[in-house]
C-alpha cells in the first residue's frame, strides 16, 4: 500500500478497492513501478527473497561498491555456478555439454592437486556470475575463503562418494586460483591491468591485475594455516584458523576452563607443532616493466605474496601477469600514542599484493599481444618480395646514410640482430644459440648510441645501460642479504631474457666487469656460487654494444688491433663487428648537412617513421621470431662450407687480429637464418647464405684484415692517387737503397720540397712499410730495402 501511496493517488485508490483477493495483484504492480528490478530478487529454494528496497535517485545499484549480498547467497550462487557451468561456442546459446568447472576440479582431486581455476570472464556469461564477480572484486578477502568452504564441501559431494582409492579421508582445503584475459591495450578480457605507480589508497583491498618483471625470488616457507593450542594447565584444546597473506595467529590470553575447576592462569596455552596444519608459502618482488617507467624515474616495485600450488612458479626475469588482493596491513605494532600504557597503531601500512593466481609468460608473448587481423595483414607482408628492404628502411631512418660509409650495412645488421636466428637443441642437451651480437666501433658523432636507443624502442624487450654505469653484478646476478638470509637478484641481462640487451660505452667497462659476461654472451647462462646458493640462470639475449677505438678517435695509419682496446676472447662472441668511421667527403658531408637541417626545421617527416612503423615493427618481429624457426638447407650449407675454409686459409696468412673461428661460422648461419626468418621461410637458401657472407665480409673480416691500407688505396680519388704516387716517387729519390733517413725529417721534406699534404706523405709511408720497402730502426729513422 505505501508502494502504492508513492506511485500516485490513483494507483492507491485502485489498491484500496480492490477486492482482498485481487489486492495482491495490484501490489506487485505497486512494485513494478517503485523501481523494484529482478536483479534485486534472489530465487533460493523456491522462494522470493527481497534483499534490496526500493530503489531511489541515490540508492546503491548492482554495480555500486556499497551493494551488498549476503555471503549465503553468494555460496549458494558459486555452489550453483561450478556445478552447472558448460563450456559455450562463440555463436551464445549453443552449449556444447562439457561440465567445464566440475570435471576440471574432479580430475585435480584424482591428481591429488586440490585446486580449481576459476576464469573471472566466463562468470559473465551465467546467470548468476554477476553477482559473484562483483563480490570477489570489491571484497576478495572476505569472499575468496567463502568460495574455498564451497569448494570444499563440492569435495565431500563429486568426489569423496566415488571413494576412489588414494584420496583423501579428511576433505582437504581447495585453493581457488583465479584467471583473466587481459592484454596491454584493454581491448579485450574484464579488467584491464594496471600499472604498478597506478595503484593508489582507492585500490586498497580490492581485486587488481598488475603486470611487471620478478627481480627477487625468496625462499618458499611453510606458515601454519591452523594452529592447535592445548592449556599447560587443564590440558584444553583450541583450534586457531590463520587467515591468508602478512597476519599472526590470536593466540587467546585465558583459558575457557573446564565445569567445576580451578581456573587456570593467564596466558596458558602453549602450541602443538605436530596437529598444526602449515601451507607452502612465498614472497616474490615485481618491478615495472622497463617499457612501463617513465624517464627519469625510478622503477617502482611491489611485494607479492603467494601461497600453496602458486609457489616456486617463476625466476628472477619472468614476466608475469598477477591477479589478487591489493591489500595494506601492519608491519609491527604502532609507538605508544598519547602516552600512557595503550598502544596505538602505525598509520602508514605496509602494501603488498596477496596472490589469487600466475599467468606466467616468457619473450615476446610477455610484451605483445597480436590479434588475427593483424597475423592475417603479416602474413601477407611476409609474402611481399621487397620486405626485406622495407625492413631495413624502417631501421633508424632518420640516420641518414650514404655510398662511402657503412651506415646502410649496420642497419641491415641491426634488422638481423632484431629477428635473430633459430635456437637449437641437441638431443644430448647441447643447446646452441640464436641470438646475434654486434659490435659497432668508431669515432664519436657516427650514431653509435642513436642505433642502440632505437634497437631498444623496437625490440618488444629490451634493457639499455651504459658501460661505465654497470658493474658485473648490475649485468649478471647479484647475492643480496636480507632479514630472512640471502637472495638472488638478476641483472640486466636476466630481465632481458628473450629480448636484447643495449650496452653503451663498451669500451669504458672495467675488464673484471667485462670478463663477468662472456658465459652470458656465449652459453647464455650465467652460473652463481656464492653464500651458498649454487644455480643457473638463463640470458637468452642478444647484445649491442658501441664502443669508441683506444684513443678516441680511429686513425687510417694504425693498424686496427692496436686501436682495439678489447681480448679476443671477448671480440670472438661478437658475430659482427663495425668500424663506423667519420668519412672527410664533401659530397657525404653536405647531404648529412642538408638531412640534419631538415630534421630539425621539420621539413624531413617521411624519414621519420620509415616504410613501417615502430610499433608494427615490433609486433611483426615478435609475430616472426615466435612463428618461425628456418634451417639451412643442403646447397647454401655447401656454399657456406667452401667460403669459410677460404676464409680460414687467408686470415690464417695475413695472422689476423680477431680470430676466425668456428664461432664465426656459427655466426654467418645465424645471419642466414635470421634473414629468412624476416621472410617467414622455413629454409635457408643460396641467396641467403650470400648476403650474410657479404655482411660477414664488410663485418667483421673488415676489422680483423691487419694490412687495411692495401684495400683502402683503391677507394682514393684520382687527385690524391696521383699525390700518393708522387710521393712515393720523392721518398725513393730522397732515400737511396740501403740507405737511412729519420722519419721526421723525411715528412718535413716532403712537406716543405714536394708541396704535399702532411696527411698524404705520412700515408705514403706507411704503405711503403706496409709492402717491407721501408723497414723502421732504432732512433726514429727508416731503411729502404735492398
Amino acid at each position: 500500500i505505501w508502494q502504492a501511496s508513492r506511485c500516485g493517488p490513483g494507483l492507491l485508490r485502485a489498491c484500496l478497492s480492490a477486492p482482498a483477493r485481487f489486492r495482491g495483484h495490484w501490489l506487485v504492480a505497486a512494485l513494478e513501478c517503485a523501481g523494484m528490478t529482478s536483479s534485486s530478487m534472489f530465487q533460493e529454494d523456491g522462494a522470493i527473497r527481497i534483499i534490496e528496497g526500493p530503489e531511489q535517485p541515490d540508492a546503491p545499484g548492482v554495480g555500486s561498491e556499497s551493494f551488498k549480498v549476503e555471503p549465503s547467497a553468494i555460496a549458494s550462487k558459486f555452489k550453483k555456478f561450478v556445478k552447472e557451468y558448460a563450456y559455450n561456442t562463440a555463436m551464445a546459446g549453443i552449449n556444447v555439454g562439457t561440465l567445464k568447472y566440475r570435471e576440471q576440479l574432479q580430475q585435480n582431486c584424482s591428481r591429488r592437486d586440490f585446486y580449481l581455476k576459476l576464469n573471472l570472464s566466463d562468470l559473465i556469461t551465467h546467470e548468476d556470475g554477476e553477482a559473484i564477480a562483483h563480490a570477489l572484486q570489491t571484497s576478495p578477502t572476505e569472499y575468496i575463503p567463502l568460495c574455498e568452504r564451497v569448494l570444499k564441501e563440492l569435495y565431500r559431494e563429486l568426489v569423496a562418494e566415488d571413494k576412489e582409492e588414494g584420496l583423501l579421508e579428511e576433505s582437504p582445503v581447495i585453493q581457488l586460483q583465479l584467471t583473466c584475459d587481459v592484454d596491454l591495450e584493454g581491448s579485450f578480457g574484464m579488467m584491464k591491468p594496471r600499472l604498478i605507480r597506478e595503484l593508489t589508497y582507492k585500490e586498497v583491498e580490492k581485486l587488481v591485475v598488475v603486470q611487471g618483471i620478478v627481480t627477487t625470488v625468496k625462499k618458499a616457507r611453510h606458515k601454519a594455516r591452523k594452529v592447535m593450542l592445548k592449556c599447560s594447565n587443564c590440558e584444553n584444546t583450541k583450534e586457531v584458523i590463520v587467515p591468508d597473506g602478512y597476519c599472526a595467529a590470536h593466540i587467546p590470553s585465558a583459558c575457557d576452563g573446564r565445569a567445576g575447576l580451578e581456573k587456570c592462569p593467564s596466558n596458558p596455552f602453549v602450541v602443538v607443532d605436530d596437529l598444526c596444519e602449515f601451507v607452502d608459502d612465498q614472497t616474490l618482488k615485481l618491478q615495472e616493466l622497463p617499457e612501463h617507467v617513465p624517464v627519469g624515474e625510478m622503477p617502482r616495485n611491489f611485494d607479492l605474496h603467494v601461497h600453496q600450488y602458486l609457489v616456486d612458479k617463476c625466476v628472477p626475469g619472468t614476466r608475469l601477469t598477477a591477479i589478487g588482493c591489493f591489500c595494506a596491513t601492519e608491519r609491527a605494532v604502532g609507538a605508544s600514542m598519547a602516552g600512557g600504557r595503550g598502544k596505538g597503531t602505525e598509520t602508514v601500512k605496509y602494501s603488498y599484493i596477496k596472490v589469487y593466481g600466475l599467468d606466467v609468460a616468457q619473450g615476446g608473448k610477455a610484451a605483445l599481444d597480436i590479434s588475427p587481423e593483424e597475423e592475417e595483414k603479416f602474413a601477407q607482408m611476409a609474402k611481399d618480395p621487397e620486405i626485406r628492404d622495407k625492413i631495413y628502411k624502417s631501421i633508424a631512418p632518420s640516420i641518414c646514410a650514404s655510398a662511402k660509409d657503412v651506415i646502410d650495412d649496420v642497419k641491415k645488421a641491426l634488422a638481423c640482430l632484431l629477428f635473430g636466428g633459430s635456437r637449437k637443441y641437441l638431443a644430448d642437451g647441447t643447446r646452441m644459440r640464436g641470438d646475434i651480437n654486434i659490435l659497432l666501433l668508431g669515432d664519436p658523432g657516427t650514431a653509435k648510441s642513436q642505433f642502440l636507443k632505437f634497437a631498444e624502442k623496437a625490440a618488444p624487450i629490451a634493457v639499455y645501460t651504459s658501460g661505465k654505469g654497470s658493474s658485473a653484478a648490475g649485468l649478471t646476478a647479484a647475492i643480496v642479504r636480507d632479514k630472512d638470509g640471502f637472495a638472488l637478484e638478476g641483472g640486466a641481462m636476466v630481465l632481458a631474457d628473450g629480448g636484447i640487451v643495449c650496452i653503451d660505452e663498451f669500451d669504458k667497462m672495467d675488464v673484471k666487469d667485462r670478463v663477468a659476461i662472456h658465459e652470458a654472451m656465449e652459453q647464455q647462462t650465467i652460473s652463481i656460487a656464492k653464500a651458498g646458493i649454487t644455480t643457473m640462470l638463463n640470458t637468452r639475449c642478444s647484445v649491442v654494444a658501441a664502443a669508441n677505438p683506444r684513443f678516441g678517435t680511429y686513425d687510417d695509419l694504425q693498424n686496427t688491433s692496436d686501436q682495439m682496446d678489447f681480448e679476443t676472447t671477448i671480440l670472438s662472441r661478437f658475430d659482427m663487428m663495425f668500424l663506423v668511421k667519420d668519412v672527410r667527403d664533401p659530397e657525404r658531408d653536405y647531404m648529412l648537412c642538408k638531412h640534419m637541417v631538415g630534421l630539425h626545421s621539420g621539413e624531413v617527416t617521411e624519414t621519420r617513421d620509415g616504410p613501417i612503423p615502430v610499433l608494427e615493427l615490433r609486433k611483426y618481429l615478435s609475430f616472426c621470431r615466435d612463428r618461425c624457426d628456418p634451417r639451412i638447407s643442403a646447397e647454401a650449407a655447401e656454399v657456406l662450407k667452401n667460403h669459410y675454409v677460404t676464409i680460414r686459409q687467408a686470415m690464417k696468412q695475413e695472422k689476423a687480429t680477431v680470430p676466425i673461428t668456428v664461432r664465426q661460422l656459427e655466426a654467418i648461419v645465424r645471419i642466414s637464418e635470421s634473414l629468412a626468418k624476416m621472410e617467414l621461410r622455413e629454409d635457408v637458401d643460396v641467396s641467403h647464405v650470400e648476403e650474410a657472407l657479404r655482411l660477414f665480409t664488410v663485418s667483421t673480416l673488415d676489422s680483423a684484415n691487419k694490412d687495411r691500407q692495401s684495400i683502402g688505396v683503391d677507394s682514393l680519388s684520382e687527385e690524391q692517387r696521383a699525390d700518393l704516387q708522387k710521393a712515393e716517387e720523392q721518398i725513393r729519390r730522397l732515400v737511396p737503397r740501403g740507405g737511412r733517413k729519420n722519419k721526421f725529417q723525411l715528412e718535413s721534406m716532403l712537406v716543405q720540397s714536394g708541396g704535399l699534404d702532411e696527411r698524404m706523405a705520412r700515408r705514403a709511408i706507411h704503405i711503403m712499410m706496409m709492402r717491407n720497402e721501408l723497414q723502421e730502426r732504432a732512433n726514429n729513422t727508416l731503411q729502404r730495402v735492398d
